[in-house]
């Protein structure tokens, strides 16, 4: 029995047109054979699309159930389903993901080129990953060529329309595919989207409007990231051709580790040593904390090895208010050597049954 056409995009019966053609995108996405999804799963959320998206096609299914659209009276083409009439551009970003598939990138739609992401790496010190700092991060991209302005002609040089598109920046392209013959806008590869081509193009880019160049960068390390965290600096990648959108830079932080303190999760770990007299009889101990010192409490009779808790002293939350806590595991100071006084003072205790 064939599958129901709602179930195959996960949609309840009384949803919207809106809400079918938004789970048809994810759908397909996700089922993209090219990112690793099923082939024949793709067929079948794109047979349920041309039933349920169009609405006569749906008022019929609702009726008659599959049983209308067999014996050729169904979608079309192959596989059982038909793009043709599709308007690409209805779909989104799913013309990217169908268009990618059949050798016309950009989903048939005018568009932009975007510039690469790129990603580098920092290191900081471990206070300063607590604290929060500015960091320089040099990495070498493609820029904007700052001798056209990224406009690929040479300052001053005139300007013509562009013989291909007619001005337009864009045309339209017919492709027969599997799915059927579908039309689509494509960027005019001659002036990339302009309408307009130099007369001279720029002796430094040669007309592409970016180069090479090493650049310098103040990031900013936020207070409480941790080893291995991302910070995305949207339009700082690579710049693109022909005054597209530039990408974004991921900079991956690295943390260094510290000789007295450790992190786990959000809280601060450290060892702190104490005479015995502040086990026994109680006291106030100096510790060292991210902040500095800071006086801890000792009641009589503690024993060595327990951990105390200095709460709101320890890493900020790096997505919300608040800080973690201070986890100080306290242990006796024993001397490698005592004096004479020491060992008669220890052995009158002894004596004492302590």
């Amino acid at each position: 029995m064939a599958q129901d056409y709602y179930d195959v995009l996960g949609v309840q019966r009384g949803a919207s047109q809106d809400d079918i053609k938004k789970a048809f995108r994810k759908k397909a996405h996700e089922l993209h054979p090219d990112k690793g999804g099923d082939a024949n799963a793709f067929k079948r959320v794109n047979e349920a699309y041309q039933v349920l998206g169009d609405e006569k096609k749906r008022a019929t299914y609702d009726r008659f159930g599959h049983a209308a659209f067999q014996g050729g009276g169904g979608p079309s083409g192959f596989g059982g389903f038909d793009m043709n009439g599709i308007n690409m551009d209805d779909l989104g970003d799913l013309g990217d993901v169908i268009g990618s598939m059949f050798g016309f990138g950009g989903g048939g739609r005018s568009r932009a080129h975007r510039g690469r992401d790129a990603e580098t790496t920092v290191t900081v010190s471990f206070l300063d990953a607590v604290k929060g700092t500015r960091q320089s991060v040099a990495t070498r991209l493609q820029a904007r060529c700052a001798h056209c302005q990224g406009k690929g002609a040479e300052p001053g040089s005139k300007t013509a329309t562009c013989s291909q598109c007619r001005g337009a920046g864009k045309y339209a392209q017919t492709q027969r595919t599997p799915f059927g013959m579908i039309q689509s806008v494509v960027t005019c590869s001659a002036c990339h989207g302009s309408g307009s081509v130099p007369e001279k193009t720029c002796r430094t880019c040669h007309g592409t409007g970016v180069y090479v160049e090493t650049r310098t960068l103040d990031v900013e390390i936020p207070a409480g990231i941790g080893d291995g965290e991302t910070i995305k600096l949207t339009g700082q990648g690579e710049a693109a051709p022909h005054q597209g959108t530039s990408g974004d830079l991921y900079v991956h932080v690295r943390v260094g580790s510290h000789q007295r303190f450790r992190r786990e999760g959000n809280d601060v770990m450290s060892d702190e040593a104490a005479p015995l007299t502040a086990f026994l009889l109680g006291g106030v101990v100096a510790v060292e904390t991210v902040d500095g010192r800071a006086d801890l409490s000792v009641p009589p009779g503690t024993r060595p090895g327990t951990v105390f808790k200095l709460r709101g002293q320890g890493i900020q939350f790096l997505r919300s208010r608040g800080r973690g806590d201070h986890l100080v595991t306290l242990h006796a100071d024993m001397p490698k050597k005592l004096t004479r006084e020491q060992k008669k003072l220890i052995d009158d205790l002894k004596g004492l049954g302590l």
